[in-house]
Parts: structure tokens; C-alpha cells; sequence
């Protein structure tokens, strides 16, 4: 583009507006006008910070005067900014001042209405009065002296009053309270000025807040700037006439941008990346609408898909929501995460956020497998209610269930999961004899599982298990590596063999965490019921205690709950599952410089 600071301006907005093109920085975008609009942005969100306070005062019935227009002035965002900030900075001096002649105020109430002209006097005619706050020890040490009167008690400590000679004569090392600055009657009428003031400057405040618009608006403003500022600056500049970058586009917005491109008289290039660069390549992932509710998550711990790796958002997604619940499976539990959920989203006016998708997704879960197993905040009671008792499936129950089952269904969970992500990279390479090897790593999985519940539970494995692992180090043996030499491929393939089933041994064995997990949140929540009702409530303290107990002790075992799902539920999804996907997370988001929808 032509390196003119209008043109760029101009030209980079109708390029933002686009929103297809993922810059790379050609070099670090710094320049002071960066710097300015920076400060800019700051200054409005503090001005808007302020009017916020206000969206739910009720307007003066009167003004104090016409207030300008500011969305019919020129640079009427950067006015009305000031004019807020400066009432702001008012407020503040005025609350300050309210503060002290309020302390002011405290200290005749608790020492008595004194003159401070009768102190004047008292010092020219050579009297010092001090005054001071001793407690009984303190005052002991001092209690023989003549010069001093005990005039009455503030709270624990004794009002003591020091008659001295000059102004530096002190009562031994203790700390002198301070007369106020102001007569009582003085610091009463300051004060009644001073709250009137603060009424005035918050009725022009509330004027003001109409026009928060214009601040919001002015901010979108220096967003757009912003943005524009660092693309324009992250270019590089072709003896001062050109500027240019390079950045990636996915292959269906090409034509779209060859047809703005040509209606602009922009020049480009478009081309494949190099082999070299392909580590450049950002990485976009287009996942279903029901699958997208694991975003949050996916930015929270920062899990990006290599260019070449696979998008296991779905999985993941499945999965997540099948361990959460599990991880917490108290239904009472979920039932307080789906009314929290919505108690917020309804003070955000229902408003379309991912993460609230998410949140009812997993607390449904949760209510679904606590229904399941019986678990109502802990209590066998609650679980042995008629129709309550009806839901329960008895083999999972979490009172008198058959705990073997439960952990050999946590280990088939694993194996389940680790087989859809050999399935994936099968599927990946449904076209070369590679997928072979990964049916070969699906068998061994599954005498992994075998052999997992005959060591840990103590089930004989049927004979179908030798021959699973036979068969699956076969097919890995022979068509992992069809690339290399047919010998070397498969000898190397056999020394890596021996660690990789040891490694899926144990992270087979990792998902017996969903069931170790699951069952400290229900003996946590039982030993707290047992705590609080355990004797019975026979007095009205002991009711108090007990619901007390009951609140403390399921909060905190709510908040460890959540954490355990952040710890492994991710860690299954992250480590165990990607690990055998072959996804390493090695790749940087396709971020489009897109001005469309800029949020504040």
C-alpha cells in the first residue's frame, strides 16, 4: 500500500473490516502514536469506569445548567472524557475533605467540646496542654506525676491530659493525640457545604452519564486506531513510498480478498507456504456449534492444534463433560452449579456467551451421573427416598454399590478413550498402510485394559488377551514406518515398542483417578452432614452451628471439586488421550486482524 499515513489509515480500516487475513509482524510495531492512542484508551475506560457507577441512579429532576451536546462537537468523545475526569478528581477531593472534618468532628464527641482559641491563650500564657490515650499499664507508670489528669476512657484505654511548660515538654515516650484543625461549629457548616457540593457534582455526573454513549463510541474509535496503528507499524516501508506484510489467509476468503485487493489497487502476492515456514502457519480451527462450548477451556489452558495435527475439539468436548461429572457426581451439587449459572446469566440479560453453554453442559452432567450413583450433597438419607431410590442404578451407587464394577468401568472409559484417538490418526492416514499400525495400537490397548483389571482388580483375563497383544505389535512392527527400509522400519519400531505399552499400561491405570476423585468428594461431603447433624440439633446454637457446618463444609468442597475438574479432567483430554491422538498443542491460533465486531 502507499506508505501516506491518510492512505494507510484508510486502506489497513477496509482491510480490518475483511477480517480474513492473520498478520505476521514483519518487525515490532513500535511508534508514538501507538503509544498515544494507548494512553487514549486508558483515559476512556477510566471515564467510562466512572459513569458506570451511575446506571442505576435515577436522573435529576432538575439541571444545574444546559450541558453540551458532546455527540455534535468535534472531538467530542476526548471533551466529555475530560469533563468526567475532572468532576471525578472533584469528587474525590471532596470525599477526602467529607473524611476529615467527619474525623474532625468524632474527636469532640469522644474528648468534649474544647475552645481551641481558650488553647491559644492557655500556650501564650505558657501552658502546654497534650493529651494522650494510656491503657491501665501505661498509666500506672505515669500515675505519681502532677502534671497530669485522667479525663475520662475512650473504648479500653484512659483519656489522659499532660500539662506542660513549652510546646516540646512531652509525657514520656508515648504518642500524643493531635488537637483537630477546625472549631466544632466551623467543621460543622464546612461540612454541610461539603455534602452539598458532592450532591451537586454527582447531579452533573448523572447529566453526564447521558451521553455515555458518546465516550463508548469514541473508544470503539481508538480501538480501531489502535489496531490499525499496530499492523501499519509491524510493516516494513519500501524507501518511504510502499509499505508491506505478510500474513496467512484461508484458501475460500482468497477470492473475496482478490476482489477487494483489485477494487482497492492494492498489490499482493498469494502463495503456498515453504516447507520452512510452515511452523508460521496459524492454525484454524472450524469446530461444530455444540463442540465449541470446550473453547473456554482449550484458551485456558492454552491448547492450540498444530497446522498438521488434528482438531479433537469434539472429543475433547465429550469426554470433558462425561469426567466432570463423574469427578464431582453429586447431583445437589450440580443442581447449585446450574442456579449460580443462570442466577448470572439472567443478571447479563441471557446474553450469548460461550461459557455459559459450558457451564450448564457440565452441571447437567454432574446431576446425570449424582442420579445415577445416588448422591444428593452427601446423604444416604436424600439417595433413599422413594422416587429417588427408583433412578439409582445399584452396581454404581455411592452408598452400597459394588465399587469393582465402578473401577473396572473407569478403566473401559479409558480404554475407550484412548481407542478413539488411535481411531482419529487411523482415519488421518485411511490412505497409506499406517493406518494399519494404529489398529495394531488399538488391540494392544485393549489387552492393556485386560491385563489392567486382572493386576489391579484381580479379574482373570480370557485367553483372547495374548493374542491381542501378538497381533497388535504385528501390524505396529510392520507398517509403522512404511517409509524407511522394510527392515530398519520394523526393527525400529520393536525397540520403541516395549515403553510405549508400558507408557499405555499406565495411562490406562490414570483413569482409575476419575473413580478415586469421585468417591473423596462424596466421603468428604458425608464426613461434613456427619459433622454438622451427626448427634442431632437439640438447641437453637446447635441448629446455628450445624448449618454453618453444612455451608462452610460444601463450599469447600464444592470449590476442591472444581478444581479436581480443572486438574484431571483436562490433564486425561491433554496428556493421555492427545498423547496417543499424536497431538502436541504445538500451534498458534489463526488470529485474523479483524475491526468487524471490535469489543471493548
Amino acid at each position: 500500500m502507499p506508505d501516506s499515513a491518510v492512505d494507510i489509515d484508510a486502506e489497513l480500516t477496509v482491510l480490518g473490516q475483511l477480517g480474513v487475513i492473520h498478520i505476521a509482524p514483519l518487525q515490532a510495531a513500535k511508534h508514538e502514536s501507538i503509544e498515544r492512542v494507548d494512553a487514549r484508551i486508558k483515559q476512556l475506560q477510566q471515564a467510562i469506569s466512572v459513569l458506570d457507577r451511575y446506571d442505576d441512579e435515577k436522573k435529576p429532576a432538575t439541571t444545574s445548567g444546559e450541558i453540551t451536546d458532546y455527540s455534535k462537537v468535534e472531538r467530542g468523545a476526548v471533551f466529555l472524557m475530560e469533563k468526567v475526569l475532572d468532576a471525578e478528581n472533584h469528587r474525590q477531593d471532596l470525599e477526602n475533605i467529607k473524611f476529615n472534618l467527619n474525623h474532625n468532628i468524632k474527636w469532640f464527641e469522644d474528648w468534649g467540646n474544647i475552645s481551641l482559641e481558650d488553647l491559644k491563650q492557655l500556650n501564650n500564657n505558657g501552658v502546654w496542654i497534650k493529651l494522650y490515650l494510656l491503657s491501665d499499664k501505661e498509666l500506672k507508670r505515669v500515675a505519681e506525676q502532677e502534671d497530669i489528669q485522667v479525663a475520662g476512657k475512650f473504648q479500653e484505654l484512659n483519656q489522659v491530659v499532660f500539662f506542660g511548660k513549652d510546646a516540646s515538654q512531652q509525657l514520656g515516650e508515648f504518642q500524643e493525640v493531635p488537637f483537630p484543625e477546625l472549631e466544632l461549629e466551623n467543621a460543622k457548616e464546612l461540612l454541610a457545604a461539603t455534602i452539598r457540593d458532592l450532591e451537586s457534582n454527582k447531579n452533573f455526573l448523572l447529566q453526564l452519564h447521558a451521553q455515555k454513549v458518546v465516550l463508548e463510541e469514541g473508544l470503539k474509535e481508538r480501538f480501531r486506531r489502535f489496531d490499525v496503528r499496530n499492523v501499519q507499524f509491524g510493516g516494513l516501508s519500501l524507501e518511504k513510498h510502499v509499505r508491506f506484510w505478510k500474513g496467512f489467509i484461508p484458501v475460500d476468503f482468497v477470492e473475496h480478498f482478490i476482489e477487494t485487493a483489485e477494487e482497492r489497487h492494492w498489490g499482493y502476492v498469494i502463495e503456498d507456504p515453504l516447507p520452512e515456514e510452515m511452523e508460521e502457519v496459524p492454525t484454524l480451527v472450524r469446530t461444530p456449534r455444540w463442540a465449541k462450548r470446550i473453547q473456554p477451556v482449550m484458551d485456558f489452558m492454552g491448547l492450540v492444534p498444530g497446522y498438521k495435527e488434528m482438531d479433537v475439539s469434539r472429543v475433547f468436548m465429550v469426554f470433558f463433560t462425561f469426567f466432570t461429572g463423574i469427578l464431582v457426581g453429586d447431583a445437589g451439587y450440580g443442581l447449585i452449579f446450574f442456579l449460580l449459572t443462570f442466577l448470572v446469566h439472567r443478571k447479563k440479560k441471557f446474553a450469548k456467551q460461550i461459557e455459559f453453554g459450558l457451564i450448564y453442559t457440565l452441571s447437567i452432567s454432574i446431576m446425570f451421573w449424582g442420579v445415577l450413583t445416588g448422591t444428593y450433597f452427601g446423604s444416604e438419607a436424600i439417595a433413599e427416598l422413594p422416587v429417588l431410590r427408583s433412578l439409582k442404578v445399584e452396581k454404581l451407587a455411592s452408598f452400597g454399590g459394588d465399587s469393582l464394577i465402578v473401577q473396572k468401568l473407569m478403566f473401559l472409559i479409558g480404554a475407550v478413550h484412548l481407542t478413539v484417538g488411535h481411531l482419529q490418526v487411523a482415519w488421518k492416514f485411511n490412505n497409506s498402510v499406517r493406518a494399519l499400525a494404529q489398529l495394531g495400537w488399538i488391540a494392544i490397548i485393549w489387552g492393556l485394559f485386560l491385563i489392567v483389571n486382572q493386576m489391579v482388580l484381580g479379574v482373570e483375563a480370557p485367553a483372547i488377551m495374548l493374542w491381542l497383544f501378538v497381533g497388535g505389535a504385528l501390524l505396529v512392527a510392520l507398517f509403522s514406518k512404511p517409509g524407511t527400509s522394510f527392515v530398519k522400519g520394523m526393527l525400529s519400531s520393536i525397540g520403541n515398542l516395549p515403553l510405549s505399552i508400558i507408557n499405555g499400561f499406565s495411562d490406562i491405570i490414570s483413569y482409575i483417578r476419575l473413580y478415586a476423585v469421585g468417591l473423596s468428594t462424596v466421603l468428604m461431603a458425608a464426613s461434613f452432614n456427619q459433622m454438622a447433624i451427626g448427634d442431632g440439633i437439640t438447641t437453637v446454637v446447635s441448629g446455628i452451628g450445624a448449618v454453618l457446618v453444612l455451608i462452610l463444609g460444601h463450599g469447600l468442597n464444592m470449590i476442591l471439586a472444581a478444581m479436581a475438574v480443572l486438574v484431571h479432567g483436562v490433564r486425561l483430554n491433554m496428556l493421555e488421550y492427545a498423547g496417543h491422538a499424536n497431538v502436541e498443542f504445538s500451534g498458534n491460533e489463526y488470529k485474523p486482524f479483524d475491526l468487524k465486531d471490535k469489543k471493548q
